[in-house]
């Protein structure tokens, strides 16, 4: 297999679910599509974040009046079926399934155009971002696609180049859509960064919080935070695995 990266970028305003992971920049999108046809496709969406978010993206979703699919002003023709598949105070899974496709300049649908059957594509929402990953059997005609996504974009939409190569593995999600303070991710990510969980460790809790300029006991508390949800959401995981197995 072969996979071919990307991300496109929007500004506030060019797609409404977008806009909820601009104006929520804790919020965070995984999902795992499969492009059955030109005509249909599936889709299922992992989002974490605020309830306010995840009312304002499910309201979107299973609003049929609203595209969110199209790289272009014209929106997508298509009979759209939606389902909650999990709902909690920090989290929603949403399938997906369009059918009946036509008109439509999408992502899905250009790629289905050029590449060969039998596509998988992994997409990361987060802030401004819209990350692709898809898996492909052959990458013959990628430079095909890349010239017409680019070309096809609205204005407000930004293309920007990420790999193509040999696909490199599954990306597990699990622990990736872990909705996580903005603070506490900084301090979680300054502590990976300057060796505080290295053994032996590179850095003291003391000369992390001198660095990131807050007190010591703050930065010790963003991090158990930090630290309590991966590790939830780790065993919860864990537990699901096991019981799939």
């Amino acid at each position: 297999m072969r996979e071919f990266t990307f991300t496109i970028e929007y500004e506030r305003g060019t797609d409404p679910i977008m806009d909820a992971f601009i104006d929520d920049p804790d919020a965070v999108a995984r999902s795992l599509d499969g492009f059955v046809t030109e005509e249909r496709f599936w889709r299922i969406e992992r989002i974490a974040g605020s309830p306010a978010t995840l009312d304002r993206i499910e309201a979107i979703r299973f609003d049929d009046d609203t595209c969110g699919e199209s790289l272009t002003e014209r929106d997508c023709d298509a009979t759209r079926y939606h389902d909650v598949l999990e709902r909690g105070e920090d989290r929603l899974v949403i399938y997906t399934y369009l059918d009946g496709i036509s008109a439509c300049e999408s992502v899905h649908t250009l790629s289905g155009k050029h590449l060969p059957p039998g596509l998988v594509f992994e997409t990361l929402r987060s802030e401004n971002r819209h990350s692709w990953r898809v898996l492909m059997r052959s990458d013959a005609k990628v430079g095909v696609l890349y010239d017409e996504i680019a070309a096809r974009l609205r204005e407000g939409l930004s293309f920007r180049m990420g790999h193509l190569r040999d696909a490199d593995g599954w990306q597990r999600d699990s622990l990736a859509s872990v909705s996580v303070a903005a603070e506490q991710r900084a301090a979680l990510q300054a502590a990976v960064e300057d060796g505080y969980y290295e053994t032996p460790r590179e850095t003291t809790l003391d000369e992390l919080a001198d660095a990131l300029d807050i007190p010591r006991s703050t930065l010790s508390y963003r991090l158990r935070q930090a630290e309590s949800q991966l590790a939830r959401r780790y065993v919860a995981d864990d537990e699901r695995d096991r019981w799939l197995r």
